[in-house]
């Protein structure tokens, strides 16, 4: 296939995805929610308003498949050197915007109307959707990208399966991410500092043999009777004095 043609039909694709993944959202999520209510302890009971929680999020659903069409194509038209003139930017441009303004509006000025803060169940399933749609697409990317490059095929072609992983991986990461926290995910624990020493007050000498230091006075040669000085009071290595025997001057 052409790659321009390619381009072309990647927005429609990623058009078609947002119109179906919102309709199922919100068919499965009604059907679901029927079900649930039912039980005495069900969490969804007492939420009124759950069915206007999964349509808002549907609409997300379709904003983000939409705009993300038009980010895939343009990141195609960049990474595959810019050939093409501006027809691909022109083409990108509008579904971009529709998305985004799709996103923002739900976001910033329905949601926050909604006790989407309080009770987060659709949004976990809204989120996981998400995940797994585009998480199967980054899949599916980075598979068309390394055949591409170990099959030594055009880049015009490769380009375009790694614009894909780049839009779709991001959106799956971000998914996931607020997903895990939505439902109180636990981190690893932080790495235990490495053990250090208390320092050794004054210096010194090492600790000898059965624990403890030198004591205060000690040290080399040993002071106050017995080592290698000479020999205090009497006796040693001088000459005799006050008596006989030994040499005697001349």
């Amino acid at each position: 296939m052409d790659p321009d043609i390619l381009r072309g039909v990647l927005p429609l694709v990623m058009t078609a995805i947002g119109i179906v993944l919102p309709v199922v959202f919100v068919g499965v999520g009604y059907l679901y929610l029927s079900l649930d209510r039912q039980r005495a302890n069900s969490p969804s009971k007492d939420d009124t308003q759950a069915g206007l929680k999964l349509v808002l999020w549907g609409l997300i659903l379709a904003g983000v498949s939409i705009a993300a069409g038009g980010v895939q194509q343009l990141l195609a038209y960049i990474f595959g050197g810019f050939k093409g003139g501006s027809l691909p930017v022109r083409q990108a441009l509008p579904t971009i915007i529709v998305g985004g303004v799709v996103v923002a509006g739900v976001v910033k000025a329905m949601l926050p109307r909604t006790n989407n803060d309080k009770e987060r169940q659709v949004e976990r399933y809204a989120l996981g959707l998400l995940g797994v749609a585009f998480g199967v697409q980054a899949i599916v990317a980075l598979n068309g990208l390394l055949g591409g490059l170990f099959m030594s095929a055009p880049w015009a072609y490769t380009s375009g399966s790694l614009a894909s992983l780049a839009v779709t991986g991001a959106i799956t990461v971000l998914a996931l991410t607020r997903f895990g926290a939505a439902s109180g995910w636990t981190q690893a624990p932080p790495a235990a500092p490495p053990m250090q020493f208390p320092p050794q007050q004054g210096g010194g000498f090492p600790p000898q043999q059965g624990g403890g230091y030198p004591p205060p006075g000690g040290g080399y040669p040993p002071q106050g009777g017995g080592g290698y000085g000479p020999p205090q009071g009497g006796g040693g290595y001088g000459p005799p004095q006050g008596g006989s025997g030994g040499y005697q001057p001349r």
